[in-house]
């Protein structure tokens, strides 16, 4: 499935066209994180970056892939990587209510870039989509490379000082 899914997201990523432009960081209002849960320290991690968000008049979005059976989680929008079809169809309404926002901001606080998120990625009407180093370059309008790449906290602090400096 994960084939015909790279695929099918390759095709789209060369057919779609949606008009993105980023803005600065104190115009921005609304923003989407999207990312793997894994484990506390990265919960932590995250809901840190969004705490510093939200001081500075942010809304923000959080959505979650889970991959434990036991891991839903009531605080969190949360989806499986399985609720998606071979076309790129996702059956859970949080993804889906998630592509369709217009996001000032979507950042995608992975490293490792998998068909599933790449498709909620492409499908985004986000204006700008921001990840972390990878090798598909055309999927985001902003990349950053971090030397302490594997640890979240530096990425996101790193990433949050760059976002402060967009005018």
């Amino acid at each position: 499935m994960k084939i015909i899914l790279s695929l099918f997201n390759k095709l789209k990523r060369k057919k779609l066209s949606i008009n993105r432009a980023s803005i600065s960081y104190k115009k921005a209002n609304h923003i989407g994180i999207l990312y793997t849960y894994i484990d506390e320290n990265k919960q932590k991690a995250i809901n840190e970056f969004v705490d510093n968000l939200k001081k500075d008049g942010k809304k923000v979005d959080l959505l979650l892939a889970i991959t434990n059976k036991n891991a839903d989680n009531r605080y969190f929008k949360t989806f499986r990587l399985e609720e998606i079809n071979s076309f790129g169809i996702w059956s859970n309404n949080h993804v889906n209510l998630f592509k369709y926002q217009q996001y000032d901001f979507l950042i995608y606080a992975d490293l490792n870039l998998i068909p599933e998120m790449e498709n909620i990625l492409i499908n985004s009407y986000s204006k700008c989509r921001i990840g972390f180093f990878n090798e598909k370059m055309n999927l985001f309008e902003m990349i950053l490379k971090s030397e302490f790449e594997y640890d979240i906290n530096y990425r996101l602090s790193k990433l949050y000082k760059y976002l402060k400096k967009l005018k």
